[in-house]
């Protein structure tokens, strides 16, 4: 806008500054940010095939591990200390021991229940993972996931298949289930101790595939990233 209006040393000026934050950002990113991560533990691990959650330790150099089932969740809300806006989830609570894993959402319940609820799926080996575009790579490496696909014929590698148009099948039926569910009446049940609703939801969530008119054959997939995807990427801000 800068260069539109004429303004070539303000616009000459701004480029270079974002140019330096873009330098910053790759050093972050590929130098710094790797010696961190090679030295100390940030995140909390939830391991599916042995039903444990790994906590970092308070120097973040090791874990705590403990089992999954040996955590209560608990509503959790955190306000913003300068607007007051309220930011709603939950956080696992070890029953013993010092270990915990919180997450919040914007100011609404849903997102945590949902979250919850992922979480729950994700530990239970007796039910196959949630068909969701983030675990189809898993799929056929877990026991439970690979006997329910070949069971119920679900086409191998469905997400990298599958014409983008049909998320929005997805979404559409996603919102009409979420019209079911009064966020606020809920929150009201959470906090007044009452049980929270419980939805069904359709089949399509269960076995998207049946819903899916263009699926691609397998001999069309194309995994990894292109050259142009690898450039974009390189280029992303990464702080």
């Amino acid at each position: 806008m800068a260069f539109a209006l004429g303004a070539t040393s303000v616009a000459l000026d701004f480029l270079l500054v974002l140019v330096v934050i873009w330098i910053i950002s790759k050093v972050m990113s590929l130098i710094v940010l790797p010696f961190f991560r090679s030295k100390y533990n940030f995140t909390v691990n939830f391991n599916r095939l042995n039903g444990t959650v790994e906590v970092p330790s308070s120097n973040a150099k090791d874990f705590e591990v403990a089992p999954f089932e040996e955590f209560n969740a608990h509503y959790k809300v955190q306000n913003n200390p300068k607007s007051g806006y309220p930011y709603r989830g939950f956080s696992l609570l070890h029953y013993k021991y010092s270990m915990r894993y919180e997450i919040t959402f914007a100011n609404r319940i849903t997102p945590a229940l949902i979250h919850w609820e992922l979480l729950k799926n994700f530990m239970d080996v007796t039910q196959p993972l949630a068909d969701i575009p983030q675990f189809e790579y898993y799929r056929e490496f877990d026991k439970t996931t690979a006997e329910f696909d070949k069971a119920n014929g679900r086409p191998k590698y469905f997400w990298y298949r599958v014409d983008k148009s049909f998320l929005k099948e997805m979404s559409k039926a996603h919102d009409e289930l979420l019209k079911e569910f009064n966020d606020e009446e809920q929150l009201d049940n959470l906090l007044m101790g009452k049980p929270i609703k419980k939805l069904t939801p359709p089949d399509i969530f269960k076995f998207p595939w049946k819903y899916a008119d263009n699926i691609k054959a397998e001999s069309e997939i194309k995994f990894g990233k292109t050259l142009w995807q690898k450039f974009t990427s390189f280029l992303m801000v990464d702080l």
